[in-house]
């Protein structure tokens, strides 16, 4: 359901608002598409900015002129981050064995969330059963989004095989310290944040800002915030859009679902918000904001293929002061969508008991030792970090 049910609360938009004859088919394709994908017991929706570096700083560099901002302007360096970025959310039926359509409004669900740049995993956060999960991976934030040298990347190779080898008292820090899932508490990211920060030498603005990252991540995930999503996209779209079919293009049928802006920016806002959030976390410009005429019209673009809905674009200079005579430039969001969970919905095996600031502080303090004796070790090879002892 949702960033998905995102797509798939266009079903209200094709009964409701088509007033001729095309119309009608266009609604008639687009419901029956959307009852295709909610078949399965989870959906999964991918989040990528449809351009390249170039064409990304160019709608950047537009938006600094247009705003007249101050100070530190965009880069192409943020350009090619923001064109690899992808956001990925699965959410599905705790049991697996219920299909989406068949669930009751308020029903509990499992949510997990991924993003990266255009390689491994940079974060991820999932929510079952009530339980939080978290994964950082170090390796992909030091060489995706700091950009990072090959020593820099060896480093933080060497580290995470460091924290594999740290005692089983520890066994929820090493998990979480070498990149794997693990439980948490998700009212003590401030406490993973002040450790990072004091025992690993990690900037305190980026360990906050990931620790920001992974609270809003969760917070979209609960089954409450998926459900009120998924209820504010059905009402805006029954009321203001309209259809219109555009044929065929390779083997798939193409409709445009037209609304006001302002109704768009609200249905699509917590993808958009969360998209932004992120962005900003590391260091990047938003991709979006308010519209600049919340009348003013806005278009979907809707993929139907073999009967079920597979992609939603949405080209985000539409918002942007001037969008509509070109001035914005062109920023395309797409949003793939999949029936059944490309995300692990289980929760992971070991360890099961909840990371604690007090053990990642430990762990962090014996890595950190570990790292000094290896240091004064005269016999130790000065050679890359993979082959150091």
């Amino acid at each position: 359901m949702l960033g998905a049910l995102g797509g798939a609360a266009l079903l209200a938009a094709g009964t409701g608002a088509c007033q001729v004859i095309e119309g009608a088919r266009a609604g008639h394709a687009v419901s029956g598409a959307v009852d295709e994908l909610t078949k399965w017991e989870a959906v999964t929706a991918t989040a990528t900015v449809d351009a390249t570096p170039e064409q990304v700083y160019d709608y950047l560099r537009r938006a600094d002129e247009r705003q007249g901002r101050e100070g530190p302007r965009a880069t192409p360096g943020e350009a090619r981050l923001l064109s690899d970025l992808e956001l990925t959310v699965s959410v599905g039926d705790p049991e697996g064995d219920t299909r989406l359509r068949d669930l009751e409004e308020g029903a509990a669900l499992d949510g997990a969330m991924t993003l990266n740049f255009g390689g491994r995993d940079v974060a991820g956060v999932k929510q079952l059963a009530g339980d939080t999960y978290v994964r950082v991976g170090g390796q992909a934030v030091v060489e995706d989004v700091y950009g990072g040298g090959e020593a820099a990347v060896a480093r933080a190779e060497r580290f995470e095989r460091d924290a594999a080898r740290l005692p089983e008292s520890l066994g929820s820090a090493a998990a979480a310290l070498r990149g794997d899932w693990v439980r948490v508490d998700p009212f003590a990211y401030e406490g993973y944040a002040e450790a990072l920060a004091e025992e690993a030498g990690v900037p305190p603005a980026t360990a906050a800002a990931l620790a920001a990252a992974l609270t809003d991540g969760g917070a979209l995930l609960t089954p409450e915030a998926l459900w009120a999503w998924t209820d504010g996209l059905e009402s805006t779209l029954r009321s203001g859009a309209t259809l219109d079919r555009r044929g065929e293009e390779r083997g798939a049928e193409r409709v445009d679902v037209t609304l006001p802006a302002g109704e768009a920016q609200r249905a699509a806002g917590p993808l958009l918000a969360l998209l932004d959030e992120q962005s900003e976390r590391f260091g990047l410009p938003p991709l979006a904001g308010e519209p600049a005429d919340p009348a003013g019209p806005v278009t979907l673009e809707l993929t139907i293929r073999n009967g079920v809905l597979t992609d939603v674009g949405f080209d985000l200079a539409q918002f942007a002061p001037g969008g509509a005579e070109g001035e914005a430039g062109s920023l395309p969001l797409n949003l793939r969508l999949n029936g059944g969970s490309a995300l692990n919905l289980d929760p992971p095996e070991e360890p099961a008991e909840a990371l604690s600031p007090e053990d990642l502080t430990v762990a962090l303090l014996y890595l950190a030792e570990q790292n000094e004796r290896r240091a004064e070790d005269e016999d130790r090879a000065d050679v890359p970090g993979p082959m150091q002892p």
